[in-house]
């Protein structure tokens, strides 16, 4: 018993998050569209289909519209920067909202990165990482809900690491923090509590199985922070 212990742990822990191979959710980039606002002014940013294109970037003001990026054959290209340019309007003080179902915005972005995750165990790095499993709120404090995951990854040829993703409708990219690991603790839930995210933890025992009144479980709140030079980021509070 003592000698599988650390397989025992792993598998209960994939057990526990559902992260047993199933099926994967079939979505795609839709259409995306932003209002943003600011003493009156308008403008929007669209993610357009078009003849000859897989996507294009349409950027709308009073002058008239143009088109700063386009992709003939990759219609994942344009989402990402269609946010990039949203974003440097809200750092210049403009007021943006999605047309589009927040929901639907997250969902499509963890499946972009669940499909990066695969790509990952070309070069020999197996993760688990399932949108199904997301919970939703808001985290960021930001009047819009975020989708909050769990995903594990192998670590060297018994271990495993833990990490934690917090997905935002303005981000390309979701910000990411490990919260356990084969060597130190192991979590065993997380909820979205008063914007934070609550992840609950435990201590782990590298030989026997674990005895929950001498390893009770620990919880830490995390929460999102902006900066003008690090932009967001999940901090402990």
């Amino acid at each position: 018993m003592r000698g599988n212990s650390r397989q025992v742990l792993l598998s209960s822990l994939l057990i526990i998050l559902s992260v047993a191979n199933g099926p994967d959710l079939q979505a795609s980039d839709g259409d995306s569209s932003y209002v943003c606002e600011q003493g009156g002014a308008t403008r929007y940013v669209e993610v357009v289909r078009e003849p000859g294109f897989a996507c294009r970037v349409k950027y709308t003001k009073a002058s008239g519209a143009t088109f700063p990026w386009n992709a003939r054959s990759d219609a994942d290209y344009c989402r990402p920067r269609a946010i990039e340019l949203v974003e440097k309007l809200g750092s210049l003080g403009w007021a943006c909202e999605s047309s589009e179902n927040v929901k639907s915005l997250l969902l499509a972005q963890m499946e972009r990165y669940a499909r990066h995750i695969k790509i990952l165990a070309n070069i020999g790095k197996k993760c688990f990482f399932y949108p199904g499993e997301a919970q939703y709120g808001n985290v960021c404090g930001d009047a819009q809900d975020e989708a909050v995951t769990v995903y594990t990854c192998e670590s060297g040829a018994e271990g495993w690491d833990q990490h934690l993703a917090v997905f935002l409708e303005t981000e390309s990219e979701p910000l990411i923090m490990e919260v356990g690991g084969s060597g130190s603790r192991q979590l065993t839930g997380y909820y979205i509590d008063r914007e934070r995210v609550v992840v609950e933890t435990q201590k782990i025992d590298a030989v026997e199985v674990v005895d929950a009144a001498e390893y009770p479980v620990e919880k830490t709140a995390l929460r999102c922070r902006y900066s003008a030079t690090s932009g967001w980021e999940l901090v402990e509070e």
